[in-house]
């Protein structure tokens, strides 16, 4: 993630900051930020003094109201790539109407600040925001590495430690994210996580590592009900991974990758939660999303089911699906699709019949069960 301005503008004190132009473009991203309130040379654009990124503090008292030169300022800066301009509202109330074209035209922001706002607050704050997402970015790739085929033990306890200063008896990771896991929501969340003294909280891609780092086990449900009920002020609907629990430092990235696969798995299985524990033939279908070999294996089971069919296709897959989630007890799936006992037991023979497992019961239920699995994963 990189900091932008519409990022920035959601913070406290700028609560009251009014846009002045340029509102299409609040999703430049700001590489840092600067300041220049005094007449610049012709060459600025190539003396170094501007960069790519920039967000500009002006109160441009130097331009008064010569509008050609408030023009050329902001021509440059725009010339420049700069991500947008602060505006200190004590000299400069409103735009000429060809500067703020300029700006709109350019998807250039500048945004009216309040004169009260010291220059050294928005300084301040705006580089915090900078640094945290540089640090987050570094911290990314570490994991990203960890997480790899190839990597040495050495390098795997040392990203640990980066991360975790200090190992107690147990830890556990959660991968937590959410379809609006937005900038501004997630740094609300990670800076309120923080507060619970034993969770450390990670950003990596589109979500976050919660590391619970603890003596006792049970005080584990007590973090992850902790860490849930945050979460819950912050996005209307989410998906958690949470591993196994782990003792051993150089096994952190195991501990990471088990939170992910269960975070993956949570999705597929439309659940808020999951642990990985409990994902059973998941953690062996799901890396093997990609291959040829799951739409084969699936194809055998499902195709057979669905062509000797007269009305619904996928009436003996239901009927199969639901006799499942029942432990195979007739009663309570007739129940459960709203079907005679006896409609069940004949569409399960017959299921049986098509792949020629009606005297192999144990195989039929390890073969459906599989090919059900896998079309959760590739959601055919």
């Amino acid at each position: 993630m990189s900091v932008t301005i519409q990022n920035l503008l959601s913070i406290d004190l700028f609560k009251d900051a009014k846009i002045a132009a340029g509102i299409s473009g609040l999703d430049n991203k700001i590489g840092r930020i600067n300041f220049i309130d005094c007449p610049f040379p012709d060459d600025i654009r190539n003396s170094g003094l501007i960069n790519k990124g920039d967000l500009f503090i002006n109160s441009f008292y130097i331009a008064g109201d010569d509008e050609d030169m408030l023009f050329d300022f902001i021509n440059a800066y725009i010339d420049c790539k700069c991500s947008g301009t602060f505006i200190i509202t004590e000299y400069i109330k409103k735009l000429p109407q060809k500067i703020e074209d300029l700006c709109n035209m350019h998807n250039f922001p500048v945004v009216f600040i309040d004169p009260d706002i010291p220059y050294a607050e928005i300084i301040k704050t705006t580089m915090e925001m900078i640094l945290s997402d540089k640090s987050e970015t570094i911290f990314e790739m570490k994991i990203e590495r960890i997480l790899s085929n190839n990597v040495s033990k050495k390098t795997i306890i040392d990203t640990a430690h980066e991360i975790i200063k200090n190992f107690r008896n147990n830890y556990v990771s959660l991968y937590v994210s959410s379809d609006d896991f937005s900038g501004v929501k997630k740094q609300m969340s990670v800076a309120t996580i923080k507060n619970i003294n034993a969770i450390e909280p990670v950003t990596y891609k589109k979500g976050i590592f919660l590391i619970i780092n603890f003596d006792r086990l049970s005080l584990l449900p007590s973090y992850i009900e902790q860490s849930e009920s945050i979460l819950k002020n912050f996005f209307s609907r989410y998906n958690i991974g949470i591993s196994n629990t782990f003792n051993e430092v150089e096994c952190f990235n195991i501990c990471l990758r088990q939170s992910l696969l269960s975070y993956e798995i949570s999705k597929i299985l439309e659940g808020n939660t999951v642990y990985y524990k409990d994902i059973s033939l998941y953690k062996i279908l799901y890396p093997l999303k990609n291959s040829d070999v799951l739409i084969d294996f699936y194809s055998d089971v499902i195709e057979p089911l669905t062509k000797d069919v007269s009305n619904d296709k996928n009436e003996l897959i239901n009927t199969i699906e639901a006799y499942l989630n029942c432990d195979g007890d007739f009663k309570k799936t007739a129940a459960l699709i709203n079907q005679h006992e006896n409609t069940v037991r004949y569409r399960i023979s017959k299921a049986k019949r098509l792949l020629n497992l009606e005297n192999n019961n144990f195989k039929f239920i390890e073969q459906v069960s599989i090919a059900l699995k896998i079309k959760n994963i590739l959601r055919l």
